[in-house]
């Protein structure tokens, strides 16, 4: 629903969507798989990219 609603009408980037969409599956698979394995380099390059879809959304709610 995010790219039906903001990544198609251009009020967020792709590499939004990308990423969220990413972090998502990494935590359907902590919910139910039966191991999830994260490491630090994981981590380092979801944790920039997670903050900035969190300003981007912030952004958009102060509209």
């Amino acid at each position: 629903m995010l790219g039906l609603h903001f990544i198609s009408k251009g009020l967020l980037d792709i590499e939004h969507g990308k990423t969220f969409s990413r972090l998502f599956e990494i935590r359907h698979s902590g919910d139910y798989d039966d191991f999830v394995y994260c490491d630090k380099e994981m981590i380092d390059e979801f944790t920039p990219k997670a903050m900035a879809f969190i300003d981007e959304i912030k952004n958009l709610l102060a509209k």
